[in-house]
């Protein structure tokens, strides 16, 4: 039966509530852990504990979250993992105890249900049919983008949201409102600056489609566009109090720059994924744990693993060729077509997609929701179908969907693809059914054989798949915090020693004996300071410790970091080392003083530098330096060329340390007594948001020694006193109150306008 229109809302809950089941069901059964991978155990897991961390020390102490120790040796929180953050679904469950494990399946669900609801709401405003409004948004909520973006959730947040986004679009022209428009790029900005800049440059694209579609021509499409682009200024403007600092944050990052600027792939695995992507759900097979993923996953050359999600269910596959004989869309569907593959093909445009970074496809929901919106109108009505070309591209799909995985195994030179192969086979069934329905236009027909259809991949995906149901529950609650509750491991180590309570000192815990090599992002969980990261957004003066030792800094990703050579661990006032029962001291001159909760072996730093310490030994440039030579870094300054002159006139004689220290949030604290003038490295992360007084006198801050923070010392008490707050942040308020300012001023003069 057909649908009252005014409940076709609930019939898409109903789909969405039993296609969610399909997901999530198995975990509960079985005791699984719905933690999609690596990623989402050693980045999201602990980036959400340590989001807690930082909202429970503004609720005790009333500062500010702008700084984050525990994250590598401190970093930027505000600017760099907001990146995570912006995304308001953490904030329904980080007030919460639920444990991750169970919070993101909550989460999970509302950006199932969000993206659900925000297609719908576009197919309403298009005046779709009452089975449009129900299958294109299900098509769109758990095509194989959005399935497999849910191992990144704060990506998988903007990506729900981007149908409201196109809407706003849609709304300005149509009926020229501009305000959500102006509310969403806000919004969006807000959610990921990242995924935004990819869909700023798509809706170009889009923008054009919409227009032609609307009006039939492109007259008058200059003039209105530039109009939104004044809008989308407004946008960012508003978002500036956020966006500013981040975009500031992460220009330093080596992760962006034009590393992929050539016209072809080292690899056939893109352009056999962009050939199939229409008709094969990749999301099944891309991260397998079997041979069958290296066909559909494309490790790119700074090792970033991505698939080409095109699959937005086989009633798309079917639908897409029928743009191509239909007179209104045959011509722009030909040119997006054209365009859409130039940018995935050419790795050089997929690289300014990204940011100017290596080349990902993550900018192809933008395509996933084109296709679906492109084909709506042949969903409303069965007298718009090419009868002839259903049939053809019928029997083309469910043959291309049977051949390609053994034809691309073959060519890629691949073994043993069997269950992979065999999952995807389970696909073929529903391409013929569905065939069979658009032909005879049996709509109830359709919307069974589509829902079946995504549960069989959600499921195949999901818990069917090896790697996304590898971990239990119970493990992913125990295993980030097998040193104890947040806070313990530091509560302990204040009981080794009196000094500590006028200390500061990091801890290094070994990774593969301690964590058994499940993450490096665990001292995150336990709130511990500590020499592991695994971190995308990491300061950009770590480039600097990089520069130190490579090969003892960085572990097996250039974001990821493991500091072991024992030098540049007292250079980052490390005093104790958490090792597994046969492992050795890690540092040069250590002792083993006791166990940790009758396990662990705990080592003491002999050489330990209590924050920082003047330095006798002379000054070099990063350019003089080798990696040989990290003995000298904890006496000898290292600074960049356009320093050296000024550093070198402050260097004195006395090699003397702080006598006292404390660091806590955005604040540091550091007592240091000297005879003569000197100058001190402080083992502070090097950040221009850092305002350094000495006994109460503003002084200059250097970047020396691996990205730590240089100062002058005068005789006499020095009392140091350093203060965070995040580059940009005064630029983006100013930003953010004028943009709120002209689209107040703009609101005013439309409805003036209005009136008059």
């Amino acid at each position: 039966m057909k649908p009252k229109r005014n409940f076709t809302v609930l019939w898409l809950l109903c789909a969405v509530l039993i296609i969610c089941a399909v997901i999530f069901v198995p975990y509960y059964v079985s005791g699984k852990a719905f933690i999609l991978g690596w990623d989402m155990r050693t980045i999201y897991s602990s980036n959400f504990e340590n989001l807690r961390t930082m909202i429970d020390a503004f609720r005790e102490n009333h500062t500010l979250p702008y700084w984050s120790w525990a994250n590598f040796l401190g970093n930027d929180f505000y600017s760099s993992k907001l990146f995570y953050f912006n995304d308001f679904f953490e904030y329904f469950f980080v007030f919460t105890k639920l444990p991750y494990s169970e919070a993101i399946i909550y989460m999970t669900f509302l950006r199932f249900l969000t993206a659900a609801l925000g297609f719908h709401a576009y197919c309403r405003y298009q005046n779709a049919s009452d089975f449009t409004c129900v299958v294109a948004p299900l098509l769109y909520t758990f095509s194989a983008y959005l399935l497999q973006i849910m191992r990144d959730p704060f990506f998988a947040s903007f990506i729900a949201f981007l149908p409201l986004y196109y809407l706003s679009v849609d709304r300005y022209i149509r009926e020229k409102k501009p305000f959500f428009f102006v509310f969403m790029v806000f919004f969006m900005f807000l959610n990921s600056y990242y995924l935004f800049y990819m869909t700023s440059l798509f809706t170009i694209l889009y923008f054009i489609w919409r227009w032609h579609r609307e009006y039939g021509n492109l007259k008058d499409m200059m003039k209105h566009a530039v109009i939104l682009i004044g809008y989308y200024l407004i946008g960012f403007m508003i978002s500036g109090v956020i966006v500013i600092p981040e975009i500031l944050n992460i220009i330093g990052n080596s992760r962006v720059g034009t590393r992929s600027a050539v016209l072809v792939y080292e690899s056939l695995v893109p352009y056999l994924n962009y050939l199939s992507g229409l008709f094969t759900p990749t999301s099944v097979v891309a991260y397998r744990p079997d041979a069958i993923s290296s066909i559909y996953l494309y490790d790119t050359p700074n090792h970033q693993l991505m698939a080409v999600y095109v699959w937005a269910g086989s009633l798309c596959a079917l639908l897409f060729p029928q743009l191509f004989t239909d007179a209104k869309e045959r011509g722009i569907t030909i040119v997006n077509t054209l365009i859409i593959s130039a940018i995935a093909l050419v790795p050089i445009l997929s690289s300014v997609m990204h940011g100017f970074s290596e080349p990902s496809f993550r900018w192809m929901a933008n395509t996933t929701f084109l296709l679906i919106a492109a084909v709506m109108p042949f969903l409303d009505g069965n007298k718009r179908i090419s009868r002839s070309l259903l049939v053809i591209t019928t029997i083309v799909c469910a043959a291309g969907l049977i051949l390609t995985p053994p034809i691309f195994a073959t060519i890629l030179k691949v073994t043993n693809i069997r269950d992979g192969y065999l999952a995807l086979l389970a696909c073929v069934p529903f391409i013929v059914i569905n065939g069979f329905a658009l032909y005879q236009n049996k709509k109830a027909v359709l919307l069974i054989s589509t829902i079946l259809e995504l549960c069989t991949v959600c499921f195949l995906t999901y818990y069917a798949n090896p790697s996304q149901s590898e971990v239990t529950k119970e493990d992913a609650d125990r295993i980030p915090f097998i040193l104890g509750k947040k806070n313990y491991y530091n509560e302990w180590t204040m009981t080794l020693d009196p000094e500590n309570e006028h200390s500061f000192y990091r801890s290094y815990i070994d990774p593969q004996t301690v964590y058994f090599g499940m993450g490096t992002n665990y001292n995150l969980d336990a709130n511990i300071r500590g020499l592991l990261a695994y971190d995308s957004t990491y300061l950009s003066s770590t480039n600097d410790l990089i520069r130190l030792d490579e090969k003892n800094v960085i572990d097996y990703l250039p974001w990821t970091f493991n500091i072991q050579n024992p030098d540049i661990m007292t250079l980052v006032s490390t005093k104790y080392a958490v090792t597994g029962p046969d492992q050795a001291c890690p540092f040069k001159h250590g002792e083993l003083i006791g166990h940790y909760a009758d396990t662990w072996n705990v080592y003491l730093n002999l050489d330990y530098i209590n924050l920082g310490k003047t330095y006798t030994g002379g000054i070099m440039t990063y350019d003089d330096y080798d990696p040989s030579m990290s003995a000298e870094i904890t006496d000898k300054v290292i600074c960049h060329p356009e320093d050296y002159e000024e550093i070198k006139a402050l260097l004195g004689t006395e090699d003397v340390q702080c006598y006292s220290a404390w660091a806590e949030g955005n604040h540091v604290s550091a007592g240091l007594k000297a005879t003569q003038n000197g100058f001190a490295v402080l083992s502070v992360p090097y950040d221009k948001g850092w305002a350094v007084m000495n006994n109460g006198t503003p002084v200059k801050t250097y970047c020396v020694n691996g990205g730590m923070t240089g100062i002058a010392v005068t005789p006499g008490e020095n009392d140091i006193q350093m203060w965070f707050a995040p580059r940009g942040l005064k630029i983006g308020e100013l930003c953010t109150i004028a943009g709120i300012v002209l689209c107040i001023a703009v609101f005013a003069a439309d409805r003036y306008r209005k009136k008059k």
